[in-house]
Formats: structure tokens, sequence, C-alpha cells
């Protein structure tokens, strides 16, 4: 059991995975229940606990031409860690992690919320671009229990604070107060398991940016951008603040049968208000969020040496948004994700292990202005191979993966007749973007080795995305240093 639990781990990782709350919204990437099983924090037991303490230490980059306009031109994430997973009595496991970020978002295009999300219609801005600087802190705490012999409950308690900063005129802040929680059950019985989770979360942010009368003679041009065009436009000369309240939830569940069949399932609905004004709040709109996917994998041996695994997702995503006086729908998106593919486990000892996994994809994106009737449609298709190795070596281990995957757009299908500057500017980059054909290189490696009484940690990732026949790219570069008790 404990070897599949491994291997779907691997998969996951590997191939499109429906990304947590936190990274959606927040992009925040470090979380307890992201290290077990199909993310379920009622999997954490002995068997699945990756160590007792560690303290680590990660920087992540990201830049390049190949990118949305809202994207920054740069990202540095600096994220110091603590976290540990400790068995304590009565079979009660406890993983709890304690970080501090600080984060760069540098040249990023006019909006104040502290992240985009171009899936959503609702944002606030000055005419200015700038850097952005946020410090956070951020717990995760799980709680699992044994209520029976083959039964466990568990909590994921996620909570996060920080602040943001604009560094240029008119220089606004945001603060962020965020709260996730996930209950979980898993039943494990005769080579029967099933993992049960919800999932609640409130995320809320608060923009303000400050009276103007240290600056002289100057006045922010606002921006209340609404869809894909004709955005609101105001000049304040006293303080403007919005606010934005996140609420979701959500549930999953796993079945593994046998050691041979394995089916994953994820719903997820996130639902927002977004407000303009401190005492007495001015309603600039709401949005709503729909996430599903399910995933099944079917595990046959070939060899005594060989493993085949034959897998199936799909994903499907669904955002609208709704104007503030009237009832109308005045945003529309939608997208589907299908994907099947196979992959092949070599093991020529106890120690070795060699993957190689292929899928092909299926996807499309369809986005609208139906208060305004803009509207694009964009099909691709998706060849993805890879090559993944696990070394051990006595008590130093080495894995490294690398894979290549194509993206190949299809014909781009637009109404734009009665587009304005926005759109021109603003919307028809994210036409092209998303109408490139692209090539991605995604690499990996991790190293672990024994040091007097510690284990030590080095791992990093890497992702170039090249868009076809130009020369814009984008990267994406993780490094981490972990020092393990």
């Amino acid at each position: 059991m404990k070897k599949l639990i491994i291997l779907l781990s691997i998969v996951a990782l590997t191939f499109a995975q429906m990304p947590t709350s936190e990274a959606l919204f927040l992009d925040i990437h470090s979380s307890l229940s992201n290290r077990l099983p199909m993310q379920n924090p009622a999997y954490l037991n002995s068997e699945t606990s990756p160590y007792n303490y560690a303290f680590s230490y990660s920087y992540l980059n990201a830049a390049g031409d190949h990118k949305l306009p809202f994207t920054p031109n740069a990202k540095n994430y600096h994220t110091i860690e603590i976290s540990a997973f400790q068995e304590m009595d009565g079979g009660l496991y406890f993983g709890g992690r304690f970080a501090y970020r600080n984060e760069e978002r540098l040249g990023k295009l006019w909006l104040h919320n502290a992240e985009t999300n171009v899936n959503v219609p609702f944002f606030f801005g000055d005419s200015s671009s700038g850097d952005f600087n946020l410090n956070g802190i951020d717990w995760n705490i799980i709680f699992s229990y044994p209520i029976s012999k083959n039964a466990r409950i568990a909590l994921d308690v996620f909570y996060n604070v920080d602040e943001q900063f604009k560094s240029v005129f008119p220089k606004p802040n945001s603060k962020r107060n965020d709260l996730h929680l996930k209950p979980a059950i898993a039943l494990d019985k005769d080579n029967f398991r099933l993992g049960l989770r919800g999932s609640y979360f409130n995320y809320k942010e608060e923009i303000e940016t400050k009276k103007y009368s240290l600056e002289p003679n100057r006045t922010p041009i606002f921006m209340r951008i609404r869809g894909l065009d004709r955005p609101l436009l105001s000049y304040a000369e006293t303080t403007e603040e919005r606010l934005q309240n996140i609420i979701g939830y959500g549930g999953a569940m796993d079945i593994c049968v046998d050691n041979i069949l394995s089916l994953e399932a994820n719903i997820e609905k996130a639902e927002a208000l977004i407000t303009d004004g401190g005492a007495y709040p001015v309603e600039q709109g709401n949005w709503g969020y729909l996430r599903f996917n399910y995933r099944g994998n079917l595990f046959l041996n070939i060899l005594d040496d060989f493993q085949a695994d034959l897998f199936f997702l799909q994903e499907n995503n669904a955002a609208k948004g709704n104007h503030p006086t009237m009832e109308a729908q005045i945003f529309n998106m939608a997208t589907r994700h299908f994907e099947g593919g196979l992959g092949i486990a070599y093991k020529p000892s106890s120690q070795d292990e060699w993957k190689a996994i292929a899928s092909y994809a299926f996807e499309d994106l369809l986005r609208e202005d139906t208060f305004l009737g803009l509207s694009h449609y964009i099909p691709s298709e998706i060849l993805s191979i890879g090559l993944k190795a696990e070394l051990r070596r006595a008590a130093t281990s080495l894995t490294f993966d690398l894979a290549y995957e194509y993206n190949n757009r299809g014909d781009l299908t637009e109404y734009n007749e009665l587009s304005a500057w926005y759109y021109q500017m603003i919307t028809e980059k994210e036409i092209i973007f998303y109408g490139r054909d692209t090539g991605s290189i995604i690499a990996g490696a991790r190293v672990t080795f024994p040091y007097q009484n510690l284990i030590f940690a080095i791992s990093g990732n890497y992702r170039n995305v090249s868009a076809i026949n130009t020369n814009d790219r984008y990267r994406n570069a993780i490094l981490k240093l972990e020092m393990i008790f």
C-alpha cells in the first residue's frame, strides 16, 4: 500500500492537478497536506510522515516576456519555514508549519490587488506601474487521529496574514487575512482505501490608498475593471478603499481498490463580494468561481520489474461576474481539460526506480464580456512526455525528473466589434498569449545526504515556457535548502 501511495503522489505531482486554493487565490504554494497522498490530511500517519523536524529556506524567481499583461515583469519570493511531524499519545499524529515570506513583484501593471486572478473580472488599480513588496507569515497545522483500527479523522488548519506596499505614487497598500479549514476522514481495510475531505475558506483583502495631501498637484486616475473592456475611471483626492471577501467551500473523495484501481474527484465553489468605500461601502460587483476535476488510474503488472499506469483526468473551471447595481451577468469564463496517458515504471533493484510517462490532452478556453458583447474561444492540444528517476545509495538519495510539453493552439474564434482602448491595450494581449503555440521544458532534482546526526536536502525545480517562432520566454525557478532532524 505504501508503495502505491508513493507512486500516486509522484504521478499527481508530475502531471496536471487542481492547484490548492492558496495557490490559486493567494499565490502561496506551501502546504502540509500537499506532501500527503491525494492532499488528504487524514492520511498523515507513521508511514506517510516525511520527517520529524525540518528547517528550510526557499527562493522563487519568475520572469520573462511570455506572460499576461497583469503578471509582474519579475517575481522574487523568499520563504523561511520551520515544520514538524510528530506522533503523540493515543495514536494522535501532529503536523505543524510556520513560515515567514518576503515577496517582490517587480513592474506590476496598474492593479492594487495583492494577487491577480485573471479569470475573475473585478480589479482595482491606478494608472501607474510599479514594484510591490509583501511581508507575511502563515501557519499550517494538521491533527490526525485514529477512531478505530482502520479509520482516521483529521483537521487541517491554514491561517495567513500579510501586507503589501506599492513603491510608487499613489502608494496603495493591501492587507490580507486568510483562513482555510479542511476536515477529513480516511478508511483503510483489506486492500481497500477510501478518503473524504471537506474544505471551507475565507480570504479577506483590504486595499487602501492614503490621502494625497503630501503629493501636491498630483491626482491619480483610478480604474475599476469589470470585464474585458471599458473600465470605469475616476479621479480621487481623498482616501480610496476596496474590500474583497472570498468565501469558498468544497469536497474531495479518493478510492483505491486492491492496489489496482485508484479514483479521485475534487469540487470547489468560491464567491466574492467587491465593495469600495470605508464606513459606507459601495458595491462594485461580485464574482463566482467553480472548479471540478476527477482522475482515474489503473495499475497493471507487466513483468516482475515493470508496472504500467493507465490514467485519465478531466478538469473544468467556470467563472462569472455580476453587475453591482443591475441584476445582470457581465462576465463569463469557462475552461475544460481532458487528458489521458500511460506511465511505465521500471525497478531494477530495491534502491533504483525509473519512470517514463506520456500523455495527450485537449483543452479549450472561453471568455466573454456579456455586457458589451465581446468574446473569444481558443482550443488547444497538448502532448507531454517525461522521465523520472530515484536512486539510493545507503543514506544518500537522488531524485531527478525531466519533461517536455508541447501546446498546439487551434483556430481562434473572436468577436470584438465594440472594443475600445482597454481591449486594444490589455485584452488583445491576453488573447495573443492564450493563442500562441508553446513548448515547455520542466526539470527538477533533489539530493539528500547525511552529515553528522542530521540530513540535508537540496532541491530545485525549473520550468521554461517558450512561445514557438518567437523569442519570448517565461521561466519559473525554485531552489530549496532543508536541514532535517
